[in-house]
């Protein structure tokens, strides 16, 4: 079943400050769709549920901006029970889609539809089609049957076999930008300061921001880099911050992903004229960019050593001593 988000969103809702998906709903509005469409991009950003609307929005018969969300054919499609909608996926316990799912699919269209009207096949995920999966796609794709549309999404557009994508309308989707995000988190009930936190650090994606306000376990690492690797503003202070974080080996890596988020964050506010998230140290409001440079490539040195395996002790204290030295330079 699709989200109750989707549920509710229209295509004008959805497709809002997108240019990209603008151009699709004005074709949309038209009868213009394209019998396939590649909806790509970065995760999160919105590509299945964009993907949905407009499958849901060919079946709609209700009034309106489609989909309505209250005709009968929206209903089935919510629960996934129209008869002329078709979601090839996995298996259970698989991660690829491999060829039987699309010969099922391609089977189905080769009857005539249950129902009169147009028929629509979602492919969530599609790079995670098999070669065999998509060459079998290809063909149909190359003889669409009438009134018929696909429309498949993937993370990475080069996991897309060249001649899936010659075949389809590919449109690339965007990150939000951080007011977009804001207020979709407030519209959710998501308290402000929150709200502004995660659309800061989720990098233009909604579905991360959602998923960092559900893992409690991130604001705790969060709050963890704060008072360790933040902390630092002279060298002395190594000390002490190792002590917070020389237990914490097995939250490494999220810690550093962490602490990267923040500097990166961080640099692009002092590089774009901004306030800094006003919950950091004080002392990293006189930061200067060069600082900011040497600290990310210190982190990103870093995460390449734990992935090696180098102590984390070492590691740690290591890049504690590089976040000293740069915090020196701007307190100066």
């Amino acid at each position: 079943m699709l989200s109750t988000d989707s549920e509710k969103m229209t295509l004008k809702q959805c497709f809002q400050g997108s240019d990209a998906l603008q151009t699709l709903l004005r074709d949309f509005d038209a009868g213009r769709t394209a019998p396939a469409t590649l909806l790509t991009g970065e995760s999160g950003i919105g590509k299945k549920t964009a993907a949905h609307l407009l499958a849901k929005g060919l079946l709609c018969t209700g009034d309106g901006d489609k989909p309505c969300g209250n005709c009968r054919n929206c209903r089935r499609y919510d629960a996934r029970t129209h008869p002329n909608a078709l979601f090839p996926s996995p298996l259970p316990k698989e991660k690829s889609i491999k060829v039987d799912a699309l010969r099922q699919t391609i089977d189905a269209l080769s009857r005539h539809a249950l129902e009169q009207g147009k028929r629509v096949i979602v492919i969530e995920n599609a790079e995670r089609m098999t070669p065999q999966a998509q060459n079998c796609l290809l063909k149909t794709l190359e003889e669409s049957p009438e009134n018929t549309f696909f429309f498949l999404t993937a993370d990475v557009e080069s996991a897309i076999l060249p001649t899936v994508r010659s075949r389809c309308r590919c449109v690339r989707m965007q990150p939000w930008t951080e007011e977009r995000v804001f207020k979709a988190l407030e519209s959710r009930g998501i308290e402000r300061s929150r709200a502004q936190a995660l659309s800061r650090y989720c990098e233009g994606s909604l579905g991360r921001a959602l998923a960092m306000q559900e893992d409690e376990s991130y604001w705790e690492e969060r709050e963890l880099v704060r008072r360790s690797f933040l902390s630092i503003r002279r060298p002395g202070d190594v000390c002490r911050a190792a002590q917070v974080v020389k237990d914490q080996k097995d939250k490494g890596d999220h810690l550093l992903a962490i602490l990267e988020q923040e500097i990166r964050a961080c640099l692009h506010c002092v590089m774009n004229g901004e306030a800094p998230d006003p919950d950091l140290p004080p002392h990293f409001q006189a930061s200067t960019p060069q600082s900011l440079m040497a600290i990310l490539e210190s982190i990103i040195t870093a995460r390449k050593q734990m992935a090696s395996n180098v102590v984390w002790a070492a590691l740690s204290e290591g890049l504690m001593q590089t976040i000293s030295e740069e915090a020196s330079t701007w307190q100066q």
